[in-house]
């Protein structure tokens, strides 16, 4: 069953938004979507899933047309407070439904649509990008980040929770905020390549935050991070032990 985290926004908000490596994870985004939204003129966005909108409210403060759709009423309230905070004198558009009734619900296509830590929290996530997949105008672009399954496992061999790192049941109590559903990179990118989108970016975040021992991490500074992660999390092998991987792609325009 896809997950609905009506209930825990203040857990969102306290133990991911409200911390550096949420803040981190924002920076990474940013430099990702720069290349497509620097010096652009205003695009059509639609943040498919986008929890308490903190990406895509910058997006709307910049001028652009963003729709923001997610499965939880609470969440949904939550993100039309941050926008009003954000940006008080532009409109977005605010959809609660669940992903798979989108193409029904909007009825329109968009130049970027944004799908960040959703598909780890669904039942059938290849599923999810053929239907994202529709909802991308020809020449747009489709921005995913997800949970990365190699971190987890990663992270379990190196805390010594063997027989945990070799389990594919990932599922936790309904207050928990592990996903369900972590994913390997290439699954992602053979889905999207089969539907015939081109890759123009793959990034590994938090490949060294996360794997950092706590007394260590807490001297260094965002500043730190960012330097250091903008640059590490575009390299393999370090960036496949990233606790999320960022893929951006283009869907091309059909010849005649």
């Amino acid at each position: 069953m896809d997950r609905n985290f009506d209930g825990l926004s203040a857990r969102f908000n306290s133990q991911i938004y409200g911390t550096l490596k949420g803040q981190l994870r924002l920076k990474m985004l940013d430099l990702d979507l720069a290349p497509i939204l620097s010096g652009a003129p205003a695009v059509s966005v639609l943040d498919a899933g986008g929890g308490m909108g903190q990406f895509s409210c910058a997006l709307l403060a910049q001028g652009h047309d963003v729709t923001m759709t997610d499965i939880s009423e609470e969440m949904l309230s939550e993100a039309k407070l941050i926008f009003e905070e954000v940006a008080p004198d532009k409109f977005a558009h605010f959809l609660c439904a669940p992903l798979q009734s989108l193409p029904s619900q909007l009825k329109q296509t968009y130049d970027l649509v944004l799908n960040h830590a959703v598909l780890e929290w669904l039942e059938s996530p290849l599923e999810a990008i053929e239907i994202l997949y529709s909802l991308i105008n020809e020449g747009g672009h489709l921005s995913l980040m997800f949970y990365n399954r190699h971190a987890i496992v990663w992270r379990n061999l190196m805390n010594g929770s063997w027989q945990r790192a070799h389990n594919d049941y990932f599922h936790h109590d309904k207050n928990h905020l592990m996903p369900q559903n972590p994913l390997e990179p290439q699954d992602v990118l053979n889905k999207a390549q089969e539907l015939g989108l081109e890759l123009i970016s793959w990034r590994g975040i938090r490949c060294v935050h996360d794997h950092m021992p706590k007394f260590m991490r807490d001297k260094k500074t965002l500043d730190e991070f960012v330097t250091l992660e903008s640059r590490i999390g575009l390299e393999a092998p370090y960036r496949d032990l990233g606790r999320y991987v960022h893929m951006v792609f283009s869907k091309p325009i059909k010849t005649q």
